[in-house]
């Protein structure tokens, strides 16, 4: 993904979705391989479109087809609280396990002082309505959300098979350097 903009929002809305995360950090804890450790996975342009769609409408909260700056600014807001929720969880597990000897010496106060916790670095929400807006009329439409993405999807399916196998992935990661 060339676009730093679309980037932070599309992680910004993932981060929505943290549970799945969770679970899948669950698993890796406990000696369990995580699917994306096995290597590369084609991606299907469909898989692409659904998640989009899905993104939009957790941004989209209104239902009104058009995503405006408040709405990109109450997801930025539940993304943090998602981030800060998790990490907190974390925090609080790596505690316990440098807690060794469980004698309580290492106070919760002197760990969260050695780890402040992580400041996602975001673009401003009028950035990222003016890059994703294309007709610039403030609003963001579906059509409009997807675009930059599918886009540089297309671009990756080199046999516009609607999927982008491994190589695909390679090729595309390798002319974009």
């Amino acid at each position: 993904m060339s676009h730093p903009l679309l980037l932070v929002l599309t992680a910004s809305i993932a981060a929505m979705s943290i549970a799945p995360a969770a679970n899948a950090q669950a698993s890796v804890s406990a000696g369990k391989a995580s699917p994306a450790a096995s290597g590369p996975k084609p991606i299907a342009r469909a898989d692409i479109v659904r998640e989009l769609n899905a993104d939009y409408k957790n941004v989209d909260t209104n239902g009104d087809g058009a995503v405006v700056l408040s709405e990109i600014q109450a997801a930025q807001a539940r993304s943090q609280k998602a981030a800060d929720t998790l990490y907190g969880k974390r925090r609080d597990a790596t505690f316990l396990k440098l807690d060794t000897n469980k004698d309580g010496q290492l106070s919760a106060a002197e760990f969260n002082a050695g780890s402040p916790p992580p400041q996602m670095k975001r673009p401003a929400p009028a950035a990222i309505l003016q890059q994703l807006d294309a007709n610039k009329d403030q609003k963001v439409t579906q059509a409009e959300f997807g675009a930059i993405m599918l886009g540089q999807f297309d671009r990756a399916d080199a046999n516009h098979d609607g999927v982008v196998t491994p190589d695909e992935q390679q090729k595309a990661r390798t002319a974009r350097r």
